[in-house]
């Protein structure tokens, strides 16, 4: 018996200032690896917090997110992305 499985790659992005990504993949998570807090479409992380946003199978999120970093410290946001392929 053969699975249908589907073929993916991870990308990951960083980012110390603030600005937007797009998407366009099946799920992202965003970690803040920096020491400042920083605002994603409204959604507040503090230092090491994460958000997983995830889809269906055979789902494609396709958003812009901007995000803002407050306070002092360090500025550094990591966004994971799985992204189909072929």
């Amino acid at each position: 018996m053969f699975m249908n499985c589907q073929k993916y790659i991870t990308e990951t992005k960083i980012f110390s200032s603030s600005s937007q990504t797009d998407t366009n993949c099946n799920s992202v998570i965003f970690v803040n690896t920096g020491t400042s807090n920083v605002t994603i479409d409204g959604f507040t992380l503090t230092p090491n917090q994460s958000w997983n946003i995830t889809g269906n199978k055979d789902e494609i999120l396709v958003k812009v997110y901007s995000f803002n970093f407050s306070g002092t410290g360090v500025n550094q946001l990591t966004a994971l992305f799985k992204r189909y392929i072929g």
